[in-house]
């Protein structure tokens, strides 16, 4: 049996913090409706400050591709699972 998605081991810093923004991002869309529901900007505003950017030493373009990415899975998908039931 392969191993989840989640015990992998990142080959790269950027696969480590899409990992980690995403298990983030989950937890927080649990605790919060309104994260669910934010825009990017809002979604950026609440996962990113100076320190996430010096953890991972990614530049700046790259954080903002894991974001989109995170966030077209964790809230898009989610928006549009609800708008289905």
């Amino acid at each position: 049996m392969s191993p989840s998605w989640h015990q992998t081991k990142p080959r790269t810093v950027y696969e480590k913090a899409v990992r980690d923004f995403t298990e983030t991002a989950r937890r927080l869309a649990r605790l919060n409706q309104h994260f669910r529901q934010a825009s990017f900007a809002e979604f950026e505003m609440l996962m990113v400050d100076d320190e996430v950017l010096k953890r991972y030493g990614l530049p700046k373009p790259m954080v903002e591709r894991a974001l989109i990415e995170v966030y077209q899975t964790v809230v898009l998908d989610q928006q549009r699972w609800r708008d289905h039931c």
